[in-house]
C-alpha cells in the first residue's frame, strides 16, 4: 500500500544528500497536502535551491527516476531569487498551500497579505473567464473542459474567501461549509467535479453559464 509520508521521507534525504548546503526549503502541496488526494493524484513537489541550472535539473531527475511511483511525482522546482521576484499572485497560493518538509518559505519570500490574494482572484479571473468562453465555444468536449474549469476555480474561491475573512481555507469541503449561495454551489461542483460527467446539456449550460458570470464580476470588480 502506497504510503505518501514515506516516500516524502525518502525523497528527501535524497534532495538533502544530492543538493547539501545548497537546499534552502522542500515541501509538498496539492491533493495530498489537502487531504484530497486519491489512487492516481499526483505529489506536488516544491524545492528551492539557491539557484537551479540544468545541471541541477538532471541530478534532480535521477532522484525522483529513483524513487518508487516515480511517476507521481510533480511540481515546483526554483531558485530562491527566482522565487523572490515571483509574482505575488501566484505566490499567495504557493505559500499558503504549501507544508514544510524543510526549511521555511518565511526566509525566502514575503507572507502574502490580502492585496496579493486580490490579484490572484484577478488574474485567475481573467484566464478563466478566457477559457471558459474559448471552451464553450470551441471544444469538441464540454464535460472535459468543464472538469478542468472547476478544478482550477477553487483557487479562486479560496483566495476571495481569504480577502473576506482572512482565513485561508485549505480543503474544498471545509470552504464549501464556509461559503453561501452561488459560490457555495460552485464549490460544490469543484468538490464532486466527476458529476460533471454525468451532466446532461442543460446542467453543463448552468454549469457554464454560472462560471462566467461569476469571472466577470471579479474581474468587473463587483
Amino acid at each position: 500500500m502506497f504510503c505518501v509520508d514515506v516516500w516524502l521521507e525518502i525523497i528527501c534525504k535524497k534532495i538533502k544528500e544530492k543538493f547539501n548546503q545548497r537546499i534552502l526549503f522542500i515541501g509538498y502541496q496539492g491533493s495530498y497536502r489537502r487531504g484530497e488526494a486519491s489512487d492516481t493524484s499526483d505529489i506536488d513537489m516544491v524545492v528551492i535551491l539557491d539557484k537551479v541550472d540544468i545541471e541541477d535539473l538532471k541530478k534532480y531527475k535521477e532522484i525522483v527516476s529513483s524513487m518508487d511511483n516515480s511517476d507521481k511525482a510533480c511540481g515546483f522546482i526554483g531558485g530562491a531569487q527566482e522565487l523572490k521576484n515571483w509574482s505575488s499572485a501566484e505566490v499567495f497560493q504557493l505559500y499558503n498551500d504549501t507544508k514544510a518538509l524543510y526549511g521555511n518559505l518565511d526566509d525566502i519570500v514575503q507572507k502574502p497579505d490580502k492585496k496579493d490574494a486580490a490579484q490572484a482572484v484577478c488574474i485567475g479571473a481573467q484566464g478563466m473567464y478566457h477559457a471558459a468562453c474559448h471552451s464553450f465555444l470551441y471544444s469538441d468536449d464540454l464535460k472535459r473542459s468543464l472538469y478542468e474549469l472547476y478544478k482550477q476555480l477553487f483557487f479562486i474561491l479560496q483566495a476571495k474567501y481569504f480577502i473576506e475573512s482572512g482565513e485561508y481555507i485549505l480543503s474544498k469541503k471545509e470552504l464549501f461549509q464556509k461559503l453561501s449561495g452561488v459560490e457555495k454551489k460552485m464549490t460544490g461542483i469543484c468538490l464532486n467535479r466527476d458529476e460533471i460527467f454525468n451532466y446532461d446539456p442543460k446542467d453543463v449550460e448552468s454549469a457554464y453559464c454560472m462560471l462566467i458570470e461569476f469571472c466577470s464580476q471579479q474581474i468587473r470588480g463587483l
